[in-house]
C-alpha cells in the first residue's frame, strides 16, 4: 500500500520539505535526554501505556505545536537495548494542540496540519536505536525531522520518480497521493494531555 497524505487546505502551494522544516522550528527540541527528563513536561505518553501501545504523543515544550505517532510502539526504557522505540510505525500527524490520552480513549490535535499515513516503517528491538521507527520519532522529539522527510521522500519516488519532498501538496493530490483534510471541530471539551505518571526517570535517547 502507498504512503497516503492528508493535509490542511492552508499548506496546498507548500512543499512537504518546507512544511516539514517550519513545523521542526515550531516545534523545537524538547530536550528529552538522560538527566534532562521531567515527568510531565517532556516524557509524552502512551496509549494505552505506560510504554507501548499504538499511540505516542509529545507537545513542544517550546509552543503548542504537538505530534501523534500510530502504529504498535513499544519502548525499552532501561531493558537492554535501553531508552529504544521500536516496532511499527505507520502513521505520523503533525499540528498543534494536543488533548486527550489514554483515558480519553486516544490522542488527538485540535489543529492537525498533515497526517502522512502507511509509512510502513518496522524496527526490530536488537536494532536499538540505529532502528528507523526510533530514529523518526526522536527526530520529531528533538525537532529534526530529517530522518522522517528521508522515508516520505523514499516513499515518494517509489510511486513516481517526478514525486518528492520537493513536492507541494496540491501537487501530490493531482498525483492522487494526497487530498486535503476537512476542517475538523476542536476538541474543546477534552483537556489538555496528562502524561503518564511514572517514577523513573526515562529517555528516548539518541
Amino acid at each position: 500500500m502507498s504512503i497516503s497524505i492528508s493535509y490542511s487546505a492552508t499548506y496546498g502551494g507548500v512543499s512537504v520539505a518546507n512544511y516539514l522544516n517550519d513545523w521542526s522550528a515550531y516545534f523545537g527540541d524538547v530536550n528529552h535526554r538522560p538527566g534532562q527528563v521531567v515527568d510531565g513536561t517532556n516524557t509524552g505518553g502512551f496509549n494505552p501505556g505506560p510504554f507501548s501501545g499504538t499511540e505516542y504523543a509529545l507537545k513542544s515544550t517550546n509552543s503548542d505545536a504537538a505530534f501523534v505517532a500510530e502504529g504498535n510502539l513499544n519502548y525499552t526504557l532501561f531493558e537492554s537495548p535501553s531508552h529504544t522505540l521500536w516496532g511499527n510505525l505507520n502513521t505520523v500527524s503533525l499540528g498543534d494542540t494536543l488533548t486527550g490520552g489514554p483515558s480519553a480513549g486516544g490522542y488527538n490535535l485540535v489543529s492537525q496540519e498533515v497526517s502522512f499515513t502507511n509509512l510502513g516503517l518496522n524496527s526490530l528491538r536488537d536494532e536499538g536505536r540505529a532502528g528507523e521507527v526510533h530514529k523518526v520519532v526522536y527526530g520529531l522529539m528533538s525537532g529534526d525531522s530529517s530522518a522522517l522527510a528521508g522515508e516520505i521522500d523514499a516513499l515518494l519516488k517509489a510511486i513516481s520518480p517526478n514525486l518528492s519532498i520537493n513536492s507541494t501538496f496540491d501537487d501530490l493530490a493531482a498525483a492522487g497521493v494526497a487530498h486535503v483534510a476537512p476542517a475538523s471541530a476542536a476538541a474543546a471539551d477534552i483537556g489538555l494531555v496528562g502524561v503518564q505518571d511514572v517514577a523513573q526517570d526515562w529517555a528516548l535517547a539518541a
